[in-house]
């Protein structure tokens, strides 16, 4: 006996549990999804600022990771934050600029998720580029202006620093602008203290074993300061070279 036309149809249609398990998948993929979205958007927001000590720009920079497992999830936004005090450095030409034209980007500050910003060592510098006279005037800005020859000899020993990454030791340098004025005594004031702490960072890379990157500081601190009293030990830790 043939069936039904409606026996027929009915016996090919999927069964209602199997609809309601699919129906109530859909709905908790969906969730999941949306979870997961939420959880990225409050805990996965990652953005700060950085600096460039090459050039002296700063940007910012924003992007998305999954929580907890850190993995990024959108691409890095990033926008100039042009300054006072980088407009008239470049302006006035007061930064070398280094062989190669490299550009690294040291952190400023930077946050992820819901914790508290943390400011990197390269803040150091920007309170010093930022700090403002009574007028308002940038206080490094009318520095430099006020006396041009001293600033020639300032700014390139700052950036030599910031480029290692030894802002803790940036300080010092301003401190020897308090009562310079002769050129050429600043300038043996600058070489000294910077011969100083390139020599300390050589020595670091010795540690590490990197002979090569600390060879190339040594160079430099003779050039800076034949009287350096690291040069003895930094050339015999090198082999005489």
């Amino acid at each position: 006996m043939l069936a039904s036309p409606e026996f027929a149809a009915a016996s090919r249609r999927p069964p209602k549990r199997l609809m309601a398990i699919a129906g109530w998948s859909v709905l908790g993929l969906l969730a999941a999804v949306f979870g997961v979205y939420l959880l990225t958007v409050t805990l996965g927001a990652v953005h700060g600022v950085e600096f460039c000590p090459q050039t002296f720009e700063r940007r910012s920079y924003s992007f998305y990771e999954l929580p907890v497992i850190g993995i990024q999830v959108t691409g890095v936004r990033r926008e100039d934050l042009p300054t006072a005090a980088e407009t008239f450095l470049a302006t006035a030409k007061l930064l070398p600029t280094p062989a190669g034209k490299q550009r690294d980007w040291h952190i400023v500050v930077g946050s992820r998720g819901l914790r508290l910003a943390r400011k990197g060592d390269a803040n150091i510098l920007l309170q010093y580029l930022e700090a403002r006279e009574a007028n308002q005037e940038h206080r490094w800005v009318k520095w430099s202006e006020d006396h041009p020859e001293l600033a020639k000899i300032f700014w390139p020993a700052v950036q030599r620093l910031a480029i290692e990454e030894l802002y803790v030791f940036v300080p010092d340098l301003f401190d020897l602008t308090k009562l310079a004025s002769d050129p050429a005594e600043f300038r043996k004031q600058v070489d000294r203290q910077l011969a100083a702490r390139l020599a300390f960072v050589a020595r670091r890379w010795l540690e590490r074993g990197n002979q090569e990157a600390a060879k190339r500081l040594v160079g430099e601190v003779e050039s800076l300061d034949p009287q350096n009293g690291e040069l003895a030990g930094l050339r015999e830790a090198l082999g005489g070279s």
